[in-house]
């Protein structure tokens, strides 16, 4: 295409959809505003009522933006010491960030309190359709509930925090400093957990090795933590869960 046509066209597509967008007042549920806005509001109130009164996080911007952002309460600070939330993926089977990245060299305890670490927050995202964050308030409130329960194949709340402080979330040995082995791993925390089954181990401790490999990559990035070094070594593209 010659003359500007391409960017001619593009302009007048802008302006076509800017046009459907505000055919209609935001304070119409019908209108394209208004429907989002309905449906994040949805959104909101399925993650509010799961959370409620949850002994291990809270949620700091209720019906704030296209992420909640959760905070992790006292008794539960420095039990994640990854980039990839332990308890969400652990407990609720559920992909998140800590958002430790996006602190770029900024110390939370700063703007917390004494005793909080990087790894005390995660952030989700609610751009999914409306019954996925309904999934995950109805398995928050089963967990919430009582710390013993857990979900399918998952750990319960009190499992999680056991496992975190054992060899299997560790990447080396403590006196040889050597790298740890998958089924030293596995032993590990079917010693924790007696409960689980071959298949569940493998599955929890595949996820503990996709933490320690993401940190590994990205450790190169510290203090700054910037887009470009982070696509750079974890990519853009990954499995969904």
């Amino acid at each position: 295409m010659t003359n500007g046509l391409y960017s001619q066209w593009s302009w007048q597509g802008q302006m076509q959809l800017w046009e459907m967008m505000m055919a209609k007042p935001y304070t119409d549920p019908t209108s394209w505003i208004g429907a989002y806005s309905e449906i994040m509001n949805e959104k909101w109130e399925a993650v509010i009522d799961g959370f409620a009164d949850c002994p291990v996080v809270t949620i700091t911007n209720k019906k704030a933006g296209a992420y909640a952002f959760f905070f992790f309460k006292e008794e539960y600070w420095g039990v994640q010491t990854s980039g990839t939330p332990s308890f969400f993926l652990d407990v609720l089977g559920v992909q998140a960030t800590t958002y430790s990245w996006g602190w770029r060299g900024a110390d939370p305890a700063d703007y917390y309190g004494e005793g909080v670490g990087f790894h005390d927050f995660t952030r989700m995202q609610l751009y999914r359709d409306l019954n996925v964050y309904i999934e995950v308030g109805r398995r928050a409130k089963i967990v919430c509930a009582d710390t013993s329960a857990s979900i399918g194949d998952f750990l319960s709340i009190d499992e999680w925090k056991a496992a975190s402080t054992t060899r299997a979330n560790r990447r080396l040995h403590e006196g040889t400093g050597q790298p740890l082995t998958r089924e030293e791993r596995k032993l590990s925390l079917k010693e924790t957990v007696p409960r689980l089954t071959d298949a569940q181990l493998d599955m929890h401790v595949t996820n503990i090795e996709k933490r320690l490999a993401v940190d590994e990559d990205v450790a190169a990035c510290a203090p700054d933590y910037t887009t470009t070094c982070l696509f750079s070594a974890i990519g853009t593209r990954h499995e969904d869960y």
